[in-house]
């Protein structure tokens, strides 16, 4: 297990509050469908639900109603990081994973619920759901029986010192020929020539080979 995986409620609450869209596994023969959606979510002693909609006529539909045992996944928070390691470069990213099963929603007051919840993440005031509106859409509550977070942090970063910066050339992971300049490499843009940071020293090579 990576030391970055949480399973408390308090990490991945806090995941789950920053993440923007759910990512369903579903089984589709020997195969698996995967569509992202907007969603909410409850924690309540311990127990996820995530409530998300949809036209129940088409594949999502079809699908949950053959088997609705899923799988899901929520990310983000990605930052590239250059960090005083082995190849002088990382990522940042927060997950969560999980499994459930979904159920499809008929109880027009549990719609109105979870339709509710789910705007709430997205919006805190916005006008209640009535239920001429119901009609028009069709409500699943994802019911998780397994959920952990991850919270991905660097250990190049976790070990820096406070304003501690990354300068000076260093020898690139593997390779003792070639050196990056951290400095050049920092400050250089997503389309900038990158000739100026990677240079290949071959001053030691042996001119007879």
């Amino acid at each position: 297990m990576k030391a970055d995986t949480y399973f408390d409620h308090e990490h991945i609450n806090q995941v789950l509050d920053e993440m923007e869209v759910l990512v369903i596994g579903m089984h589709d023969g020997e195969s698996i469908y995967q569509t992202p959606v907007h969603f909410g979510y409850e924690e309540i002693d311990g127990q996820y639900t995530l409530w998300f909609h949809g036209d129940d006529a088409h594949t999502t539909g079809r699908l949950l109603a053959a088997n609705p045992h899923v799988g899901f996944e929520l990310d983000g928070g990605q930052k590239f990081r250059l960090v005083p390691k082995p190849f002088h470069y990382s990522a940042e990213f927060k997950s969560v994973i999980g499994q459930g099963i979904v159920t499809k929603v008929t109880d027009h007051q549990e719609m109105l619920h979870g339709l509710n919840v789910m705007t709430d993440h997205y919006i805190k005031e916005h006008p209640e759901f009535t239920e001429r509106m119901l009609g028009q859409v069709t409500v699943w509550r994802l019911d998780a029986n397994k959920i952990s977070a991850r919270i991905h942090i660097p250990a190049g970063l976790k070990d820096m010192q406070p304003g501690e910066k990354l300068s000076g050339p260093e020898t690139v992971y593997g390779d003792p020929n070639t050196t990056v300049d951290l400095d050049a490499l920092a400050s250089a843009s997503q389309n900038a020539d990158y000739s100026d940071v990677y240079t290949d020293d071959h001053s030691n090579d042996d001119p007879s080979k």
